[in-house]
């Protein structure tokens, strides 16, 4: 599929009009750089696709490892996904984890390996007392973190440093003013990583980053579901995420995608707000549509998972095709909160968009999201039944009875 005619379908053609001087046509007016699809029926193994991060020449592989879940198998199995995925041609693996528990028998997994390996460890990231995971903005818990992670990894380096999870206005400049930043750049200085990223789930923080010039890569939730807002011309992609992905391009910043399935959302007829499941090979295809799209980070609990992540490399063209699902989900979003925050501002502060993502992802597995929603400045605890927000809403969710349903299920 042309990224033009991708775009155009998607009815964003005249994004290029909210980028200024940015020439949005001119970069969608090229073929799909994700190389000849294989015909149904071939195995898994499939010859992996690469794309390069800009200016470096570095060859990533368009899908790629999250180890976050692998503490659900057991340590011989994580060596074994690991060595699968290295041996299919995967050749990056993100290392944020929950817990420290699996990260030698990562480590195992990845050893023959490691010189072909691109590690993206994670900067502003700790594991406490309990082996679990924590954030910080201390410089020094920095510091010990990351040489922590290089340690239980077994390697003296990282190919991509990763600022950890930045989504909010202020703990963006906690992170700047203490220091994270400036260590990023003394890392990078000293050869300890090639690259400096950030990961953010945020339009507003991702392009403070991309204002330093400094970022090489980032790690952003990019997928249909989080993309797309109700207008009178029915489902669009936001203008602001569009023009996100293209100023990455524009500034040679590359984007590893995170939650490409939502969080398992759009695998599954009952929770995809587009009434209908994609297959992974469509989700994926979705997000390498995108410009500054180089990879896919696949999160797996077990090999089946992998296996399945991996399916993208052997169907055929027609199976990676997914404008058919996206086009006919006006009617079975109705109700359904995807995201988009039209409903805001709420009076007392609660990002309605996050507190419900956050949900969704937890609900469907994702071991971090609590953490995530902890993060947030304002709970669904703290909703105050006003009202304000419904009438705003295109979808028409409830979102009063939304907010008492998740502060339940997440407790605050």
């Amino acid at each position: 599929m042309k990224r033009r005619s991708f775009i155009k379908g998607l009815g964003i053609g005249a994004v290029g009009a909210a980028l200024g001087t940015y020439d949005f046509d001119s970069l969608l007016n090229r073929g799909n750089e994700a190389g000849p699809a294989k015909e149904s029926g071939q195995s898994a193994a499939a010859e992996m696709i690469y794309r390069e991060i800009p200016h470096s020449g570095q060859k990533v592989s368009a899908i790629s490892l999250g180890v976050g879940s692998l503490h659900e198998s057991s340590d011989a199995e994580v060596e074994r996904i690991v060595d699968y995925a290295l041996g299919s041609g995967i050749n990056l693996v993100d290392m944020i984890m929950p817990t420290a528990g699996p990260a030698e028998a990562i480590g195992r997994g990845m050893k023959s390996r490691r010189k072909d390996v691109i590690a993206q460890l994670h900067i502003g990231s700790y594991y406490n007392m309990a082996g679990v995971t924590d954030r910080t903005r201390d410089l020094q818990e920095t510091k010990k973190g990351f040489e922590e992670q290089l340690r239980l990894f077994g390697s003296g380096d990282s190919d991509i440093g990763m600022i950890h999870y930045v989504d909010q206005n202020d703990d963006y400049d906690a992170m700047l003013n203490n220091g994270l930043l400036d260590y990023a750049v003394k890392l990078k200085e000293a050869g300890t990583i090639r690259y400096i990223g950030f990961s953010s789930h945020s339009v507003e923080i991702s392009r403070r980053f991309l204002a330093t010039g400094l970022i090489d890569v980032f790690m952003f939730s990019l997928n249909p579901a989080y993309d797309f807002e109700n207008t009178s011309e029915g489902l669009r992609v936001a203008a602001d995420r569009a023009a996100l992905y293209a100023e990455a391009e524009k500034r040679g910043a590359a984007i590893t995608v995170m939650k490409c399935y939502g969080g398992g959302q759009l695998l599954s007829a009952t929770d995809s707000p587009f009434g209908q499941a994609m297959s992974t090979a469509q989700c994926v295809q979705y997000c390498l549509d995108w410009p500054a799209v180089i990879s896919c980070v696949a999160g797996v609990k077990n090999m089946k998972e992998m296996q399945s992540s991996l399916e993208y490399l052997a169907v055929s063209p027609t199976d990676r095709e997914y404008r058919a699902v996206l086009s006919s989900g006006a009617a079975a979003m109705e109700g359904v909160c995807i995201y988009c925050n039209h409903c805001l501002p709420c009076p007392v502060g609660i990002n309605i968009g996050d507190v419900n993502k956050y949900y969704d992802l937890a609900k469907n597995g994702d071991a971090l999201a609590r953490d995530h929603y902890s993060s947030l400045s304002r709970w669904a605890s703290d909703c105050n039944e006003c009202g304000e927000c419904e009438p705003r809403c295109p979808f028409h969710v409830k979102v009063r009875d939304r907010m008492k349903e998740i502060a339940a299920y997440m407790g605050k």
